[in-house]
């Protein structure tokens, strides 16, 4: 056999080889992303506000503490964790483009807010925030766009599911 037959033959393979494993690779996320968009929200459903912006400082009221949708600065507030309060208005634009956010009391006990910031940065999703909130009436609340849930105690199985069914399903697909 030559050697241009051979080189022939090995690209011709490679590229099958190529081909396939793009395939198998973008179904198999996108079986992932199915089986996600197929398990229902998690969370009490708030009535969903719109999204306009408004500019910075403006005073929005929500329909919800902690907000859930509404009108919102420009700037989203980028996934991470936060050791003091952030403008809702950041964080209502975060949760448009879908992030999850975990939210505690501003005076929750150090022992617990590292809990809560452990099971955080466990959880395998990229949109996601976690900061205190001075007037919540409870100890952890979880929200995403339109959806809202109330902890009195931290329940970690809960947390997790809430993040990752409902990371990424706001209504802007856009990066933090």
């Amino acid at each position: 056999m030559r050697t241009e037959t051979k080189i022939v033959g090995g690209v011709v393979l490679a590229t099958i080889i190529i081909l396939v494993g793009g395939v198998w690779l973008l179904s198999s996320q996108g079986v992932k992303e199915q089986t996600k968009l197929s398990k229902p929200l998690m969370g009490e459903a708030i009535a969903d506000q719109g999204g306009g912006h408004v500019a910075d400082g403006t005073l929005v009221q929500y329909n919800s503490n902690p907000p859930t949708s509404g009108q919102h600065y420009a700037n989203p507030q980028p996934a991470g964790i936060y050791d003091k309060p952030v403008p809702d208005g950041n964080l209502v634009h975060s949760l448009e483009h879908g992030a999850v956010i975990l939210w505690y009391k501003s005076d929750t006990p150090a022992t617990q807010s590292a809990q809560l910031k452990s099971i955080f940065s466990s959880v395998s999703v990229s949109k996601k925030i976690i900061v205190p909130r001075d007037n919540l009436d409870v100890l952890v609340a979880l929200t995403s766009w339109g959806r809202l849930l109330k902890f009195q105690t931290i329940d970690e199985n809960q947390i997790r599911a809430f993040m990752e069914t409902n990371e990424d399903r706001g209504p802007e697909k856009a990066p933090l």
